[in-house]
């Protein structure tokens, strides 16, 4: 029995680690899709390159329940470290646009999605938010 708790402590503490893993980040590859909620930090794998999701500066999209007469959109701030050079960007991906967005800055290419979508019942909290991303070359 003794051994049986002690397994199940291993395992706890593991999946407690990993998660906690999870929340701070972690590494990706060029064209690899990862996800970061704000606070976040990733690095590209052989890139000298960390992604950090700063904050969300504005998020104006049309609910998906209404009509509106313009689509809005959503801007995220991204911290970009790329060797000694640090620089902010700014990522808009307009409303009522479901699918992924690009942009371009300094060699690499952004392709990224922003949920979740607002409906006009909703609030959507800063620990809700999750930019999905991929960067390639």
């Amino acid at each position: 029995m003794k051994k049986y708790g002690l397994s199940v402590l291993v395992l706890v503490i593991t999946v407690s680690l990993l998660c906690i893993c999870l929340a701070c980040g972690g590494k990706a590859g060029l064209g690899e899709e990862f996800s970061l909620s704000i606070g976040q930090t990733v690095t590209i794998s052989g890139e000298d390159l960390a992604i950090t999701f700063e904050e969300v500066s504005g998020d104006n999209r049309c609910a998906s329940d209404v009509v509106c007469i313009t689509a809005g959109e959503v801007l995220c701030l991204m911290k970009v470290v790329q060797g000694e050079s640090s620089y902010n960007i700014e990522l808009a991906q307009p409303g009522l646009y479901y699918d992924y967005s690009q942009e371009s800055y300094e060699n690499y290419k952004y392709t990224f999605k922003v949920e979740p979508y607002p409906e006009s019942d909703k609030t959507i909290s800063d620990d809700e938010y999750r930019m999905l991303l991929t960067v390639s070359k």
